[in-house]
C-alpha cells in the first residue's frame, strides 16, 4: 500500500525539495512505495485534515493539531549530522 508523506519547510520550497528528494532516494533504495506532497509548516495542519498521511518530516518543529500523525525532523537531510538515525526512524514508522 502507498504510504502517503507531507514534506515540509518555512516556505515549502527550496529546504523541502531537497529533503523531499532525499526521502525518496531511501525510500527507493527500500521499494517503499510513496506519494510525497511539499508544503509550508503554516500549511500542514489542514492538510492533514483533509487528507491524513502516514508522516511528516520536516525541517523544523510541526505546530498545530496534526492529529496524531508521526513527525520525523528532516534537518539531518541537510546537515548530514545524524542522518541514518533519521533514515531508521523514517523507516520504523512507514513499515511500523
Amino acid at each position: 500500500m502507498k504510504k502517503r508523506i507531507y514534506v515540509c519547510c518555512g516556505t515549502g520550497i527550496a529546504t523541502s525539495t531537497v529533503i523531499s528528494k532525499k526521502v525518496r532516494a531511501v525510500l527507493d533504495a527500500e521499494k517503499i512505495d510513496y506519494d510525497i506532497s511539499q508544503c509550508t509548516v503554516q500549511e500542514v495542519a489542514s492538510k492533514v485534515k483533509t487528507s491524513k498521511p502516514d508522516l511528516i518530516v520536516s525541517s523544523t518543529t510541526v505546530t498545530g493539531d496534526v492529529l496524531d500523525v508521526p513527525v520525523v525532523i528532516g534537518r539531518s537531510f541537510l546537515t548530514g549530522l545524524k542522518k541514518q538515525e533519521t533514515i531508521d526512524e523514517i523507516l520504523a514508522v512507514l513499515r511500523g
